[in-house]
């Protein structure tokens, strides 16, 4: 369990920035490939024990993201094969589908395929699946997603929190910045999303000295 999240979120930024000046490198080495690899799997890593840790909206779990998915053409690969994922995916048969965040985290941390992948516009991609999502398809999703992914979490402020156990059942909501600007409540009064201003303009004492601890209206209102 997470106790101080700033640490993590702070992490992601900085792999987010590494990312997005390696989506538009031209020359890879072994060791440029191994600190990639390195971030993103930590990247995804983070997101997940800050989803665990209840650190995070609730509804970041299931946020949506669009890739690309090449199916599986002929038999299954096996751990020798790990190294070359075109000789078992068709990318000329991609698809278009979506992925929420806590399944790609997954996907990642648990991957039987990870290949970086120039595409042809300059940028790069990552193919990626699991040792069970190996039989269907792998999934394609580009540095650029992730490192939008990775900093967005890591500038996501979790500002209200509400649980409710009565019934048995452990029904939590936990409100961030992210929430209230993306239902049209609020928006980013600064570069950082550190601080959130009202939709009338007003911006709270409080948000502005103390934004983690803004009290926010319930979900809905």
């Amino acid at each position: 369990m997470i106790s101080d999240s700033v640490p993590w979120r702070e992490d992601l930024i900085r792999i987010s920035r590494r990312l997005r000046t390696r989506d538009v490198q031209r020359r890879w080495t072994e060791r440029t490939y191994y600190l990639v690899e390195r971030d993103i799997m930590f990247g995804a890593y983070s997101i997940r024990r800050l989803i665990e840790s209840r650190k995070t909206s609730t509804r970041l779990p299931q946020r949506r993201l669009r890739v690309r998915q090449w199916p599986l053409t002929g038999r299954v690969p096996r751990p020798l094969d790990r190294f070359f994922v075109t000789d078992f995916y068709d990318k000329e048969k991609q698809t278009v589908a979506e992925v929420d965040v806590a399944r790609l985290c997954n996907q990642v941390i648990h991957s039987f395929f990870f290949q970086l992948a120039l595409e042809d516009d300059g940028t790069t991609s990552l193919a990626v699946t699991s040792d069970r999502g190996r039989v269907s398809s792998v999934m394609v999703i580009s540095l650029e997603q992730l490192a939008e992914l990775f900093d967005y979490v890591g500038r996501e402020d979790v500002l209200d929190w509400n649980a409710n156990y009565s019934s048995g059942a452990e029904l939590e909501e936990r409100i961030s910045n992210h929430d209230l600007v993306e239902s049209g409540r609020a928006r980013y009064a600064d570069a950082d999303c550190d601080l959130i201003e009202l939709t009338d303009g007003s911006v709270p004492e409080v948000v502005q000295h103390h934004p983690r601890v803004f009290p926010a209206p319930p979900w809905g209102r």
